[in-house]
């Protein structure tokens, strides 16, 4: 939670002295002509991200890496990191994207619906999760450079295999557009 919070904050400076500097101009090439992104997402998971626009204002979001950071109950026998990474995931999610303000830089917001999975290391049983997910989260694409975004989400999930659960991740990323 603290990695989270901290992660907030960052991106709110950030995005504070980005706007507070912005001037009318064109807008940024991300989702116009740009239209594949990829890049890498710091917080719960952490690992590469890609983002491909599919319309003006809806995209398709990937993320594959690494979930679950902390203490890995080994056994006595059987030597392993005690702290890490030890599971893995994917989620695909579908965007809706909105403009908030448009100038130098550009600040949109998204809120989206998919699903995410995630499989776990050295497991005894239920090796694999399955849940539904709705990131909500702001976007900010720049004019100079064109081809950079960097965006914080939110992401409440519910978990339906292999029992019910419920928990809220968090993410900082950049992507980069093509």
């Amino acid at each position: 939670m603290r990695r989270i919070l901290t992660a907030s904050i960052f991106c709110v400076v950030v995005m504070a002295a980005v706007l507070g500097t912005a001037r009318t101009a064109n807008a940024t090439e991300v989702g116009y002509n740009r239209k594949f992104g990829l890049g890498f997402e710091i917080g719960d998971p952490t690992g590469l991200t890609a983002k491909l626009w599919v319309a003006p204002t809806n995209a398709l979001d990937f993320g594959l890496g690494l979930w679950g950071y902390g203490f890995d109950d080994c056994a006595a026998n059987h030597p392993c990191s005690h702290y890490g990474y030890h599971n893995g995931t994917l989620n695909v999610d579908y965007l809706w994207q909105s403009n908030i303000i448009r100038g130098q830089a550009q600040l949109d917001w998204h809120i989206g619906a998919g699903g995410r999975a995630v499989w776990f290391g050295g497991c005894n049983g239920d090796c694999v999760a399955l849940g539904a997910r709705m990131p909500v989260g702001v976007d900010l694409m720049f004019q100079n450079p064109a081809f950079l975004e960097v965006f914080f989400e939110l992401a409440p999930i519910f978990y339906i295999v292999p029992g019910f659960d419920f928990g809220v991740e968090g993410a900082l990323g950049v992507r980069f557009y093509f």
